[in-house]
């Protein structure tokens, strides 16, 4: 009795700690997914909402204070207040001098942008860097529009220009559009020019560029002088050529005529002594070979110093015939 008793005490404490550990554990789980599931966005931030297990992005931003969300999710996170950015470079103007300058001006990143700007740049890191790079190429627009001389006299409408090329590149020709944004998901503010320094080679530099006028339009003048001196030769040389060609088809023509009035003559010569030659064979009645001896004694006697070596059956007298 007293064993089966403490038996049963045993096996009631048992369970008593296995409910009290998993009472524990559960307890754990819960505190560790409560914590993983919590976020803070500070009251000078707006982020969203990025569950990297589902890779899912939220739709919305959130402001400041504290969120909850599925188990290791994270905020992407933006400043709510405007953002400085600082410029200090050289431009070029519109006659091409370089000018110094410094502009400050002022960005933020509005709620309904958020979104689309995470999707496109995927955090503040990059998409910074984008409306720094933005900001830059639209004042360097905006300086290569006016003069030098403009820099001293129209600086507050240089800074308005200025200002009006950031808002085009930040918040795109459409401005507030979501559905066809081609800006960088910026506003613009403000913007400061704060510094212009012209260069001290301002004067040369002008002094140079009308020289270097000076230098091509002498430089068009002698071109059109070289272009009509060598027109001048191109057209003497074209009438030479036509003279030779003409002289060349002159001399074609005259060959021509000479061969065709040689090759008459000949055809006529041979025409004669192949009759003659007939008339021979026929009046002497030759044979062949007697007529071949016939030719022969007829070409020593017109050229006796011939020398001659003529094998049988032809022989080179015709007394045997006659």
């Amino acid at each position: 009795m007293n064993l089966d008793h403490l038996r049963t005490a045993s096996s009631k404490r048992k369970l008593k700690w296995a409910g009290i550990l998993l009472f524990i554990s559960a307890l754990i789980v819960a505190i560790i997914l409560l914590a993983v599931s919590l976020k803070k966005i500070s009251s000078t931030e707006i982020g969203v909402e990025y569950d990297k297990w589902a890779k899912e992005l939220d739709n919305a931003a959130k402001m400041g204070g504290l969120h909850t969300g599925p188990p290791g999710f994270r905020f992407i996170k933006f400043p709510s207040t405007q953002i400085t950015a600082e410029i200090s470079d050289t431009c070029v103007s519109k006659e091409g001098i370089r000018v110094n300058f410094q502009v400050s001006y002022q960005f933020l990143m509005p709620e309904q942008w958020i979104v689309g700007a995470i999707q496109k740049y995927r955090d503040f890191s990059k998409w910074t860097t984008i409306v720094e790079a933005a900001g830059n190429s639209a004042v360097q627009h905006s300086c290569s529009a006016f003069n030098v001389t403009n820099f001293q006299s129209m600086r507050n409408l240089i800074q308005l220009d200025m200002f009006e090329e950031i808002k085009k590149k930040l918040e795109g020709s459409n401005g507030m559009d979501d559905n066809t944004h081609d800006g960088v998901y910026a506003r613009a503010v403000s913007l400061q020019l704060k510094n212009v320094e012209l260069p001290f080679e301002y004067t040369d530099a002008v002094s140079d560029k009308q020289s270097a006028k000076e230098d091509i339009a002498l430089a068009k003048n002698q071109r059109n002088q070289e272009l009509t001196k060598a027109n001048t030769e191109l057209f003497a040389v074209q009438a030479e050529s036509t003279k030779i060609l003409e002289n060349a088809l002159n001399d074609v023509n005259v060959t021509l005529t000479e061969a065709d009035l040689t090759a008459a003559q000949t055809m006529f010569t041979f025409a004669e002594e192949t009759e003659t030659i007939k008339q021979a064979k026929e009046t002497f009645n030759l044979t062949t070979n007697g007529l071949l001896s016939y030719m022969a004694n007829q070409l020593y006697a017109e050229t006796p110093n011939l020398k001659a070596s003529i094998r049988a059956p032809v022989d080179i007298s015709v007394r045997d015939e006659l």
